[in-house]
């Protein structure tokens, strides 16, 4: 549990702290995250499901490496604020003859040169001011990217991790039908042979046993299905068969007891892909910010040294020379083929389309959480509903089978009674489970699917 708590708590706190802590929790599970488990031969339940897909979903792997790109970035474009120094060496060995004069002249010379040079940028009127601001937000968009990989994540698993284990249940309750379809066409069987009954209810129970089987074959490969999925989710090999025990998240009432406007001003507070579209959308307008400094002049101061070491074979001259200069330079651009002013209309559409982008996701996340929470309120009233009816089939079916072995009821009710309980079993573990993942959806779309909201993984 202190693992999974540890791996969760990157749901929401700092997004610079998310990307260092799981920088040393990564890349493989053997060291990192330490799994006490043997994902071959023990029983996961859900805290060990989530924990694994925090380590080992390539899709957390690579979102974590993003934010390293937009941080050494972001570090990177603090380079303009520091002095360019750099260092020059030449060595040449030069052989020269002139014809031009009687006797032609040869002259032999080796110089030997070397310098240094320094330029700094003073001063450009916004321009790397507002480098570094892109390039902040665009690390504050990767790091909230990573936040939402992360919450989507732990839903694609805990939702996985609910498929698998409705699959398994329903497949247990198929095999309990598949022995109750043996039962009545035995019973049916030995009533024909005892001439209580007629062939066809024998042909009829048969049928409905075969049936039952078929969909316990249908069923096992559900359960596979499902387990593959989850599988991959928690970056497993699909084709290993791993063990489940049912384990739920205890989520509790603070959030899903509140009205649907409620939520929508949470999400709006809380979404990290909301988050990061902001981020965007201030990267792009510092983007215009830059491109309307490139028409002002830029203010840099120089200074350089160089020496000379001259050996020239001619009179046996040898020269030793040294230079230096210091100074201010601005440069102003004067016509650069229109590309300041094609930069800087890019920048301002670009500027435009993220403002709608921000729009367009702010609309969906209302949608998301209508729908999520629609879900989420439907969800209790199916489980209600699917309750009642599987105790009202349940009892039907005690009624009908008692009523054919007396000899008062025919094949065709017991088998609609069966059916029925099939059918209220298969609902209502679907129900059950249903409302579980739209917990965590809603959750989700709130952006709150955090330790808090998850409470006990028992």
């Amino acid at each position: 549990m202190k693992k999974i708590i540890l791996l969760l708590s990157t749901l929401f706190i700092s997004t610079i702290a998310n990307a260092e802590t799981l920088e040393k929790s990564t890349f493989e599970i053997s060291k990192s995250c330490n799994i006490s488990k043997n994902v071959e031969t023990d029983e996961l339940n859900l805290a060990d499901v989530i924990e694994l897909s925090m380590c080992n979903n390539p899709e957390t792997r690579q979102a974590w490496l993003n934010t390293k790109v937009g941080s050494t970035a972001y570090k990177r474009s603090y380079a303009s604020y520091y002095p360019q120094i750099d260092a020059t060496a030449t060595y040449q060995d030069s052989n020269n003859e002139d014809y031009t004069g009687i006797p032609p002249v040869e002259t032999n010379g080796k110089d030997l040169s070397a310098g240094l040079s320094l330029n700094w940028l003073l001063y450009d009127f916004g321009n790397r001011e507002a480098q570094v601001e892109q390039t902040f937000q665009t690390m504050n968009s990767m790091n909230f990217q990573y936040n939402n990989t992360l919450q989507t994540v732990a839903y694609n698993v805990i939702s996985a991790y609910y498929n698998a284990l409705s699959s398994i249940e329903e497949l247990a309750a198929v095999k309990a039908d598949e022995e109750a379809s043996k039962k009545s066409f035995e019973l049916a069987f030995k009533k024909f042979e005892l001439g209580m009954s007629s062939k066809a209810d024998t042909l009829q129970t048969e049928t409905t046993y075969i049936q039952r089987q078929l969909d316990t074959v249908k069923q096992e490969q559900a359960v596979r299905l499902a387990k593959a999925n989850l599988a991959k989710l928690l970056g497993l090999p699909p084709s290993m068969d791993i063990k489940l025990v049912t384990s739920y998240a205890n989520t509790t009432n603070e959030l899903i007891s509140k009205s649907v406007d409620e939520i929508i001003d949470i999400a709006m507070e809380k979404r990290p892909d909301l988050m990061a579209k902001i981020a965007d959308v201030k990267a792009s307008y510092a983007k215009v910010r830059q491109a309307s400094a490139a028409y002002f002049p830029t203010i840099s101061g120089f200074a350089n040294k160089n020496w000379y070491d001259e050996d020239i074979d001619f009179g046996g001259i040898k020269r030793d020379r040294e230079s230096d200069a210091i100074g201010v330079r601005v440069s102003l651009p004067i016509f650069t083929g229109f590309e300041h002013t094609y930069s800087l209309r890019n920048a301002k559409y670009s500027y435009a389309a993220e403002k709608e982008a921000l729009q367009q996701l702010k609309q969906d996340i209302e949608l998301n959480i209508v729908n999520a929470y629609n879900d989420y309120k439907t969800s209790i009233k199916s489980v209600e509903l699917a309750t009642k009816m599987l105790e009202s089939a349940n009892e039907n079916e005690q009624v009908a089978l008692g009523s054919y072995q007396a000899g008062k009821g025919d094949i065709i009710s017991l088998m609609e009674a069966q059916s029925k309980l099939v059918s209220a079993r298969k609902q209502s573990i679907s129900a059950q489970y249903d409302l579980y993942t739209a917990k965590i959806a809603l959750l989700k779309a709130a952006g709150d699917l955090n330790l808090k909201n998850l409470g006990s993984l028992q």
